[in-house]
């Protein structure tokens, strides 16, 4: 038997069932024997049956080991005694692979269970719904969030808010939306934020929920308070030197008398100093009138017409229009699109605004400047947004006025209204972009446009 059997006992097998026919051969055709042939008959039957008994046998063994493998069921030891070298190697490869599947088994539950934590441990809500639009997971914050144990489908999100449900179907991947939700007496502004991704051909949107209601009121007091700020400094810059000024003209014109309607004869130098008075009292009004109209025009921005813009076509239009402007100061205008066919979707004529205020503040920064320099230039970067940036050489922005350059009426320039660039921050707002600045004093500055 030793390491063969199974070739053994089906060759032994064989060597029967051959030997049994040859012996009814024989006495078929040399004897007239009635019991002998009809022995071998019968033994040659069982012969056969035997044989295809044990073949079949082995078979099932093997088509059990398959199932238990198709079936990931390795709790069922595989056993083939006698079977030979092939047959014990086969086991030995079923516990090898039976020990490695459990690993991976305990491997793939433990991966599940720190998913979970870390989905549970994050602040953010999650909700993960499939193509049905039923909700696969809702970890704990958005539980606590929307104040409800479960939600079994997309639709139901309608107890929380009846615009929800069209909301999240409509959130493409990538896609963010604000939503401002009322959960009782309270308010909740919600950014959703939604992912899209395909797992064992099934796809399914994570949807993230964060509420930004406290940031967005401390920024708002925040915004406020500097606002309140700038307006004080400067109708009190105004009203101070007119109250001053018109005192002064008062004092000047009424006599001294009893009678409180005499004016006094005035000498000339005495008119000459009123007519400086009033002239400067003049130049104050006007001065606050053009501040208080900068206000209204802040405030009334016009919404954005979207449309698809051309990023090559845009930037030659700006040069077009400022080109002579800044040859005449002697400024180097350097104009770069770095990708052919570069778009964007926005409100063209209002990005233009933009680049337009951004390039005369960086005209005024680089002024007296030995080799003034302005570039204006357009990349995509890593993550596919697209970047109009200008960058100048010029005195740079001082550190300490970096948080305040946006803020409304906010200026350093001894002529200027202070809502350029807040205007041009709400229009990139209003286009669904934003407007940074990266600064260093005395070597220049870079304001970036993202789309």
């Amino acid at each position: 038997m030793g390491l063969n059997n199974f070739r053994v006992n089906v060759l032994s097998r064989a060597l029967a069932l051959v030997a049994l026919c040859l012996v009814l051969a024989w006495a078929l055709l040399n004897t007239q024997w009635v019991a002998t042939p009809l022995v071998c008959g019968v033994l040659i039957l069982l012969s056969v049956f035997e044989l295809i008994r044990y073949v079949e046998r082995t078979s099932r063994d093997l088509a059990g080991f398959l199932t238990f493998v198709a079936h990931q069921d390795f709790s069922t030891p595989v056993s083939m005694p006698h079977k030979g070298k092939v047959f014990t190697e086969l086991q030995d490869a079923y516990r090898v692979l039976a020990g490695e599947f459990r690993r991976l088994r305990v491997q793939k539950a433990a991966d599940h269970q720190y998913l979970e934590s870390v989905v549970e441990h994050v602040s953010v809500a999650l909700c993960c719904f499939d193509e049905q639009g039923m909700v696969t997971m809702m970890n704990q914050p958005a539980r606590r969030l929307f104040g409800v144990p479960h939600l079994n489908s997309v639709r139901s999100f309608s107890r929380i808010d009846e615009r929800l449900p069209a909301l999240l179907e409509k959130l493409g991947d990538d896609e963010r939306t604000l939503l401002s939700v009322h959960r009782g007496d309270d308010i909740l502004q919600l950014v959703l934020y939604a992912t899209q991704f395909e797992l064992l051909e099934q796809k399914y949107t994570l949807v993230s929920f964060q509420n930004i209601r406290d940031e967005l009121d401390r920024q708002e007091i925040d915004s406020w308070q500097k606002l309140i700020r700038v307006l004080t400094h400067e109708i009190m810059n105004s009203v101070t030197a007119i109250t001053s000024l018109s005192r002064l003209i008062r004092d000047t014109l009424i006599d001294d008398s009893d009678s409180p309607h005499a004016f006094r004869a005035l000498s000339a130098p005495e008119q000459s100093d009123i007519l400086r008075s009033v002239t400067a009292i003049h130049t104050r009004s006007t001065g606050l009138l053009n501040f208080v109209e900068a206000y209204r025009r802040f405030a009334k921005l016009p919404r954005p017409v979207f449309a698809d813009v051309n990023v090559g076509a845009l930037l030659d239009r700006v040069r077009t229009l400022l080109s002579q402007e800044l040859e005449a100061q002697h400024i180097v205008l350097d104009v770069r699109c770095h990708e052919m066919g570069l778009s964007l979707r926005a409100d063209a004529q209002q990005i233009e605004q933009v680049l337009i205020n951004l390039l005369h503040n960086a005209a005024e920064a680089v002024a007296g400047r030995p080799a003034p320099r302005i570039e204006l230039r357009a990349v995509r970067n890593e993550q596919g947004a697209v970047l109009l940036q200008v960058i100048d050489n010029g005195v740079g922005i001082d550190p300490a006025h970096l948080d305040s350059i946006f803020v409304p009426f906010f200026t350093t320039k001894r002529s200027g209204t202070g809502v350029g660039l807040s205007v041009s921050r709400q229009i990139m707002l209003a286009n669904r972009g934003t407007l940074s600045v990266r600064s260093t004093p005395g070597e220049g500055s870079a304001f970036t446009l993202k789309f």
